[in-house]
């Protein structure tokens, strides 16, 4: 098993509706592991180009209970692929999401990651 950690920057909370039970989000979504496929030698992290993400495996975290979500792109899709000596990983990614309900008083967001 791979030890994935984890962080979530609320950025915007950007439409709250009432009449849908719906709000829309911006998030920033940081994912950590070690791939021992990946150490090198050398003192300092590599940056990676965002579409390299498509030749690393990532874990498939997804929102529970989202009605849409994606990747926020404006040129290129919002993606840090930073790679340490000890082959640790960082991604990270701006995503807008759109969750549901909002017939409570608190709302939680809940991340999980499918086997695949």
């Amino acid at each position: 098993p791979v030890s994935v950690g984890m962080s979530l920057d609320i950025a915007s909370i950007d439409t709250i509706s009432e009449i849908n039970m719906d709000y829309t989000a911006t998030i920033f979504l940081r994912q950590r592991w070690t791939d021992e496929r990946l150490c090198f030698d050398g003192n300092k992290s590599l940056s990676l180009d965002g579409r390299l993400v498509e030749m690393l495996w990532v874990p498939d975290t997804f929102i529970v209970d989202s009605k849409k979500s994606f990747l926020h792109d404006i040129t290129v899709e919002n993606r840090l692929i930073r790679i340490y000596p000890n082959g640790t990983v960082l991604y990270a990614l701006r995503m807008d999401l759109t969750k549901y309900p909002m017939d409570k008083q608190t709302c939680t967001l809940q991340l999980e990651s499918c086997k695949t």
